[in-house]
C-alpha cells in the first residue's frame, strides 16, 4: 500500500471532474483526479461539445416548472462564467446562438482540447491524474470525509485529503440502478454516452449516508432508429431531433406525447410504451425543412431516414398514408388504430373539425399533407439520469435529514434533482457546479486551512 496526501481528490475525469480540478488548482490546491477509464473525458468527450442552457430564469421556469428552485437558477446565472473558463483555457468557443432547441442559448466548444489543457494543468501544478483506477472507497475521520483508497495497477493506495468530489458521470451504464429508479424496463435500454458510468459516485455517497435526490425516474436521452445497436457511430449521427415535428405512435397505434415538447421528452415517454418501441411518421415538408437540416449550428446535415434504413432500421416510404399504414402494421402496430390516429390528427391540425386525440396537439402540428410519407421504428436511449445524490447549491452532499456530509461534494450527473422532465443542458452543469464545488471546498476554506 502506498500513501499520499492531496488537498482535494476528484473521483471522475469527465467535464465536471476536470472543471472542479481546474478551479481548485487556480485556488492553490494540490489535486488528484482518479479516472476508471484509460483516458479522461467521460460522456462529454463523446458528445457534440454543445455548451448551453436556458437564457434566463423566466424561460427556465417555463421549461422546467418542477426543477430544483436553487440548482437550476445557479446554472443559468453561471453560464457566462463557464464560457469564460473555457476561453481562459485557450480553447476555441464558437459564436453564441440563441435558438438552441428553439429557446436555449448555446455555443460549441472543443471539449477534447479543453480536457487535455485542464488535465495537463493539474499535473503541472504538482497534482496527478491517474487512470484505470478501481475499487475506490471513502474514509472518514472525526465525522468527516478524510480521504480514500483505490487500486491502480494491482496496488492499493490510501490518500488523505481535506475533501472528496464525486464526479463519476451518473448511473446510465448500470442496469440495476436504471431499473431501480427509472423502472419500466430501463435496464435494457441503450446508453448513448459513457457506458463506464455505472453509479460509482452514487454508491460511494450512499456508503457514507448520502441521500438520493428528487427526479430519480427522469433521464435525458434521445430516440434512435430501431433496431440498431447504440454506439457512438450511431448516436452521434442518427439522433432524431426532428421528431418534434413529426407524429409518434406506439404499438397500439396511438400518440403518447406532445411531440413539440422535444425529442428528449418523447424519448422518456417512449420507454413507458409497449416493448419500448414506437414509430415516427412525417411527410415530405418535414423531411425537407427539418429532417435534412442541421439540428443546430455545426450539427451534422444528414438524411437520417436513409442512413437508418441503410444500417438496418425498420423504415418505410409510401406515396399515400394508407399505404404507409399498411407497411407499419407489419411491424406489429395496430393498423386500424393507427389509421384512426392519423385521420384525427390531420383533422385537428387542419382546423377542419374536432377529433379525439390521445395526446395534446403540438403547438405547430405537422401538416402531414405532402407525399412521400416516411416512417421509422424508434427506440429510447439514456444519456444521463436526472436523479443522483442530493446536494445543495455549493455541491455539498446531503444526508436524509438535509445535513451536509462534511468533506464530500458531488457534481455533474452524480448530483441529481436539478432537472425534471425537460432538459436544459449537460456539460454546463458540470462546469458551473465544478467551479462552485472547488470554491466551497478550497476557495472558501469550507474545510479549514488546506495546508
Amino acid at each position: 500500500m502506498t500513501e499520499d496526501r492531496f488537498d482535494l481528490v476528484v473521483v471522475g475525469g469527465g467535464a465536471s471532474g476536470l472543471a472542479t480540478a481546474n478551479r481548485a488548482v487556480d485556488l492553490g490546491a494540490r489535486v488528484l483526479v482518479l479516472e476508471k477509464a484509460v483516458q479522461v473525458g467521460g460522456s462529454a468527450a463523446l458528445s457534440a461539445g454543445i455548451l448551453w442552457t436556458a437564457p434566463d430564469l423566466e424561460v427556465l421556469r417555463r421549461i422546467q416548472p418542477d426543477g430544483d428552485p436553487v440548482l437550476g437558477p445557479l446554472v443559468v446565472e453561471g453560464y457566462e462564467q463557464a464560457v469564460a473558463d473555457v476561453r481562459d483555457a485557450g480553447v476555441s468557443v464558437s459564436q453564441e446562438w440563441t435558438d438552441h432547441l428553439e429557446w436555449g442559448r448555446a455555443c460549441k466548444i472543443d471539449v477534447k482540447a479543453l480536457f487535455e489543457v485542464w488535465a495537463s494543468k493539474v499535473v503541472a501544478s504538482g497534482g496527478a491524474v491517474r487512470t484505470q483506477v478501481s475499487d475506490v472507497t471513502l474514509t472518514r475521520r472525526d465525522g468527516r470525509i478524510s480521504g480514500m483508497g483505490y487500486v491502480q495497477a494491482g496496488q492499493r493506495a490510501q490518500i488523505e485529503s481535506d475533501a472528496v468530489v464525486l464526479a463519476t458521470g451518473g448511473f446510465q451504464g448500470d442496469p440495476e440502478l436504471k431499473q431501480t429508479f427509472i423502472g419500466f424496463g430501463a435496464d435494457s435500454i441503450g446508453v448513448r454516452s459513457n457506458p463506464e458510468s455505472v453509479g460509482d459516485g452514487f454508491r460511494l455517497g450512499a456508503s457514507v449516508g448520502a441521500a438520493a435526490s428528487r427526479h430519480l425516474s427522469a433521464f435525458y436521452g434521445h430516440t434512435l432508429p430501431s433496431p440498431l445497436p447504440v454506439d457512438p457511430e450511431v448516436f452521434l449521427r442518427l439522433t432524431l431531433y426532428f421528431s418534434a415535428y413529426g407524429i409518434l405512435v406506439n404499438r397500439e397505434g396511438r400518440r403518447f406525447t406532445d411531440e413539440s415538447l422535444g425529442d428528449e421528452v418523447s424519448n422518456q415517454r417512449l420507454l413507458r410504451q409497449t416493448a419500448h418501441r414506437g414509430v415516427l411518421i412525417w411527410d415530405d415538408s418535414v423531411q425537407r425543412e427539418r429532417a435534412l437540416a442541421a439540428p443546430y449550428p455545426s450539427g451534422i446535415v444528414l438524411d437520417r431516414y436513409a442512413e437508418g434504413a441503410k444500417l438496418g432500421a425498420r423504415a418505410a416510404e409510401a406515396a399515400t398514408l394508407e399505404e404507409l399504414v399498411g407497411i407499419v402494421a407489419g411491424w406489429g402496430v395496430d393498423q386500424a388504430a393507427l389509421a384512426q390516429t392519423l385521420e384525427g390528427y390531420r383533422l385537428a391540425a387542419s382546423g377542419g373539425g374536432t377529433a379525439a386525440l390521445d395526446a395534446p396537439l403540438p403547438e405547430r402540428p405537422s401538416p402531414l399533407a405532402s407525399a412521400p410519407f416516411q416512417a421509422l421504428e424508434v427506440q429510447p436511449c439514456i444519456t444521463i439520469p436526472f436523479g443522483g445524490l442530493r446536494v445543495d447549491g455549493d455541491a455539498r452532499v446531503l444526508d436524509r435529514d438535509n445535513r451536509t456530509i462534511p468533506g464530500l461534494f458531488s457534481v455533474g450527473a452524480d448530483a441529481g434533482g436539478a432537472q425534471d422532465l425537460r432538459y436544459v443542458g449537460g456539460i454546463v452543469f458540470g462546469l458551473v457546479f465544478g467551479r462552485r464545488a472547488a470554491d466551497a471546498a478550497v476557495g472558501a476554506r469550507d474545510l479549514g486551512a488546506l495546508r
